[in-house]
């Protein structure tokens, strides 16, 4: 990995890991305190949860992709800050889903929403989903369609967009 995308890993690293809940953090105090979960030790059991998995399953996503894609995942369609992957990857977390980087960054947003336990919070997971689903369908799908066509068709077939289904695994 050259210098180059050593430093947009570490640089969008930190966008998604101290970022996201530092908007979440500034949504809250400037719309006020207005709650949606019970205030239960199990809420802030989960949250916790949620953040811990959700940074393990996008940590776990970026290994696989590095190592067995042989490429990195700052490329947004034409804008490619990392270099593109060499090979399309299919196994650990994507052998459960197609796109387990979002959904891990989603988990770990709507972890940090719930300990906050704000309404204004989750605004940021709401806007990281339709940012991921959007990327996946229009910018990543077409891109690993072109480059893998019959990997890719066979691989959609049968491994989820999004959501993992945890009993065809």
């Amino acid at each position: 990995m050259s210098g180059r995308d050593k430093l947009m890993l570490a640089s969008g690293s930190l966008i998604f890991v101290a970022g996201g809940p530092g908007v979440m953090a500034l949504l809250t105090v400037w719309g006020g305190q207005v709650t949606f979960l019970p205030e239960l030790t199990f809420t802030y059991g989960f949250s916790v949860f949620a953040c811990a998995f959700g940074l393990f399953f996008a940590a776990w996503s970026v290994y696989e992709m590095l190592t067995k894609g042989e490429g990195g995942p700052a490329v947004l369609g034409p804008v490619k800050l990392m270099q593109e992957t060499r090979h399309l990857v299919t196994t650990g977390p994507y052998a459960l889903c197609r796109n387990p980087m979002h959904l891990g960054i989603i988990l770990y947003f709507l972890g940090f929403a719930c300990y906050l336990n704000s309404l204004w919070a989750l605004a940021v997971p709401l806007a990281m989903t339709v940012f991921a689903f959007s990327l996946a369908v229009f910018v990543d799908e077409p891109r690993l369609k072109r480059d893998f066509p019959e990997e890719y068709a066979a691989w959609a077939s049968r491994v989820p967009r999004f959501l993992p289904n945890v009993r065809r695994s």
